[in-house]
């Protein structure tokens, strides 16, 4: 079958037009893989990309704000109080660990680990404020195994508080550090900074 000159004008445009689409489909495709294999990466691939503009949503503060209580490793040299505190805290028997973890801080104010799980305890027990202010005197106190962490929460509590300044603050420290949780705490600034 011959084809027309006339049709020739016809076929050489869709052909374009197809060549077009398929350029298209494919940067299309590879976009999606990359979103996808960015978003896998790090801790948090488990949960669902939050993609925020401020001001969030409560709900989305509260999301931004959960975590998991960070594990305890009994120490031989801990006081038998502070282990008997903890034995709660394992069990995640928060609201009775704090109290003890209280009367420790009061009896002992310069031992980090025991205001360092009160902070813990008193943000996944609704105190916020409270654990806000115990974990600021770990970070306040300088240098120490748990310097990291406590940034790392109580950036956690800021944003429950709203307050993602100081708790982008906290967060480009704990980075700083390079130590366990520079990822996490990477992921999490991105999160509630999305623009940056």
């Amino acid at each position: 079958m011959r084809i027309k000159p006339e049709d020739r004008f016809w076929i050489a445009i869709y052909g374009f037009a197809a060549f077009i689409l398929c350029v298209a489909v494919g940067v299309f495709g590879w976009l999606a893989y990359q979103s996808h294999q960015e978003a896998s990466e790090g801790p948090t691939a488990h949960s669902k990309p939050l993609l925020y503009t401020a001001p969030f949503a409560e709900e989305e503060f509260s999301v931004l704000a959960r975590f998991q209580a960070p594990p305890y490793n009994r120490v031989p040299s801990d006081p038998a109080a502070f282990a008997m505190a903890m034995q709660r805290y394992t069990r995640g028997d928060y609201a009775g660990a704090g109290p003890k973890l209280r009367a420790l801080t009061q009896s002992q104010p310069d031992f980090t680990p025991a205001r360092f799980y009160l902070g813990i305890c008193l943000l996944l027990t609704a105190d916020r404020l409270s654990g806000i202010e115990e974990l600021r005197s770990v970070t306040e106190s300088g240098a120490g195994p748990y310097l990291e962490r406590a940034r790392f929460y109580l950036a956690k509590g800021l944003i429950g508080e709203h307050d993602l300044n100081h708790a982008s603050e906290e967060l480009r420290s704990a980075i700083a550090q390079h130590g366990d949780l520079e990822k996490q705490a990477q992921a999490l600034l991105d999160q509630i900074q999305p623009s940056r």
